[in-house]
């Protein structure tokens, strides 16, 4: 085994700071020196009132920042305000919802009572007005049924007769006696038909 010796020191573990470093000389009696100790007065109060005037400056900088996030909150006169545009807007959207519903079913005006307890229903509580009226009319056998036209209309285009999109008799003739192919395939085809 190697003899280690632990008071020699390598010359490059020695740090520079330990280097410039002197050695205080400490006297009895004395209380050890502080940091700060060996600083001036003034540039101690300098720096205190440097870190404080930052300080002031990020707090302000924090509430800015704070206020820009968070609207102000309205006042209770505007609360107020607010709250009253809020229901006076309701009751104009419910006057335009019931002469809306009134005017596609005029039948309602007479029975509007009972169709207001039908919409007060929990069954029907926050149904959209119109479908509420419908069904209720439905309900109640008010509801006209809806009348479907049957078939078609009946041709309107006056006394002209249009042109039939076959072919005559001779031209069919003509073609099995002089194209006779051509005749098969239209035969197979139905365009032409023979009527007996």
């Amino acid at each position: 085994m190697a003899d280690v010796n632990q008071d020699s020191v390598s010359p490059e573990s020695v740090s520079e700071d330990e280097k410039t470093q002197k050695p205080e000389e400490v006297t009895e009696g004395t209380p050890p020196t502080k940091a700060g100790d060996k600083t001036p007065p003034n540039l101690l109060l300098e720096s205190l009132q440097d870190e404080r005037e930052k300080r002031r400056e990020l707090a302000s900088r924090l509430q800015t920042l704070e206020d820009s996030l968070n609207p102000s909150s309205p006042s209770d006169s505007e609360d107020d305000q607010l709250a009253s545009v809020r229901a006076e807007l309701a009751d104009i959207k419910k006057r335009q919802q019931r002469s809306e519903v009134l005017e596609s079913y005029p039948q309602l005006k007479e029975i509007w009572s009972d169709f207001e307890e039908f919409r007060s229903d929990s069954d029907n509580k926050g149904m959209n007005m119109k479908t509420a009226a419908k069904a209720f009319l439905v309900e109640k056998g008010l509801l006209e049924p809806i009348v479907k036209r049957q078939g078609l209309e009946k041709p309107t285009g006056g006394t002209r007769v249009p042109l039939s999109s076959g072919i005559t008799m001779e031209d069919v003739a003509d073609l099995r006696v002089n194209n006779y192919r051509k005749y098969i395939e239209m035969l197979k085809k139905g365009q032409i038909k023979i009527s007996q």
